[in-house]
């Protein structure tokens, strides 16, 4: 798919009709990390897709990433006052899933130019990469005025999406 199509395809996710969505807002710190991952491995079991494996387990990975980022470089208060990330998922079924994080800062993400090999961080932006199949950020305003970004992951929906059985 080209660059585009897949703004074309963000737009269904961002504002189409039939597209199914849920969404979370966790507090800013590394611990909400762990609940993000949660709430995605969750809604996409819910979504019936595989529990883990390939394309859940890469879209976790984003979200962990993306959300790692959100709090590490997204924070716009000092670190006593409470601060959310926001996780929305987007499925326009058979067709695509939309990861939005969000935070408060103005700041478009960057990815690190070659971390050193044994470096601890600096990869998130390259590991996303890898498993989306497409990210992009872009400027947001809330309801409340209050002003920052969201980064986008896109995946295209495996074959089987929506048609694994459940177990009882």
């Amino acid at each position: 798919m080209t660059s585009s199509a897949y703004h074309t395809v963000l737009a269904e996710l961002a504002d189409g009709q039939g597209i199914e969505r849920a969404a979370i807002e966790v507090e800013s710190t590394p611990a909400s990390v762990r609940d993000a991952r949660f709430f995605v491995r969750q809604q996409l079991f819910g979504w019936r897709f595989p529990e883990s494996g390939g394309f859940t387990d890469e879209v976790v990975l984003a979200v962990s990433e993306l959300v790692t980022n959100a709090v590490l470089h997204g924070r716009t208060r000092p670190a006593d006052d409470s601060e959310h990330v926001g996780i929305e998922l987007a499925l326009k079924p058979g067709r695509a899933l939309g990861v939005l994080v969000s935070d408060n800062s103005n700041k478009a993400p960057v990815a690190a130019v070659r971390p050193a090999p044994h470096a601890a961080c600096g990869r998130g932006l390259e590991l996303v990469d890898a498993v989306a199949d497409y990210w992009t950020a872009a400027p947001r305003e809330n309801s409340q005025g209050v002003t920052g970004k969201g980064v986008w992951a896109v995946f295209r929906c495996p074959e089987s999406a929506g048609l694994l059985p459940r177990s009882a």
